[in-house]
């Protein structure tokens, strides 16, 4: 009942800021777990891919989150996994693991922090790590827009243009224990392909 509240009242808001444009929802898997890996430049972003993504997700989320007042009480309403940076990381990765072994569906941003508009930071390796120990399909997303909603520093949000491009799955060898030049590689790779990503659609939307 919290999620569907928290969706709920998402999706309201984004409406009335305005609609956002969703390209890329027919490769959305309908089952099976599914890693979803999205850019970071709001603080917005979670509530997006919650309002309109079609299958309950579980962010894994930087704990510091947890202490906002609006983005924590989303995030503890939605179920989120709080990823701490001392000791806690290890412990969260067990829980995110027995969500996709569940069949279900992780959503986390890899930069670790909001970016810049148009950029894309560097990526932690923890999506990779997850999908070779689980073998589930990986769907890069790119989120546009949201920073001009909510700038950095802002209160209130505004109207603006949002966008949310979902590209097919992407697959990683299943791997019991994977090696760090193997998660490293796989991470340069998928930063490659969603600096591509972002490149093709902030050019289509100008």
């Amino acid at each position: 009942m919290a999620y569907a509240f928290s969706r709920l009242v998402a999706r309201s808001l984004l409406w009335l800021l305005g609609p956002p444009l969703i390209t890329g929802l027919g490769n959305i898997p309908r089952t099976g777990p599914v890693i979803v890996v999205a850019n970071h430049t709001s603080l917005l972003d979670g509530f997006l891919l919650a309002a309109f993504w079609p299958r309950r997700l579980t962010f894994l989320s930087a704990a510091y989150l947890f202490k906002l007042p609006l983005v924590g009480t989303f995030l503890r309403a939605v179920g989120a996994i709080p990823v701490q940076k001392e000791n806690g990381e290890l412990s969260a990765m067990r829980v995110a693991l027995r969500v996709l072994q569940q069949g279900g569906t992780l959503a986390l941003f890899p930069e670790g922090r909001v970016s810049p508009p148009g950029k894309l930071g560097a990526f932690q390796a923890g999506w990779a790590y997850l999908a070779a120990k689980s073998g589930a399909p990986v769907l890069p997303v790119i989120i546009t827009g949201t920073q001009n909603v909510l700038p950095k520093g802002a209160t209130l949000p505004r109207r603006s243009k949002i966008g949310l491009s979902i590209a097919t799955a992407q697959w990683v060898e299943k791997s019991e224990r994977p090696r760090a030049d193997t998660l490293a590689s796989l991470n340069t790779a998928l930063h490659r392909d969603m600096e591509q990503m972002l490149y093709t659609v902030s050019v289509s939307t100008h």
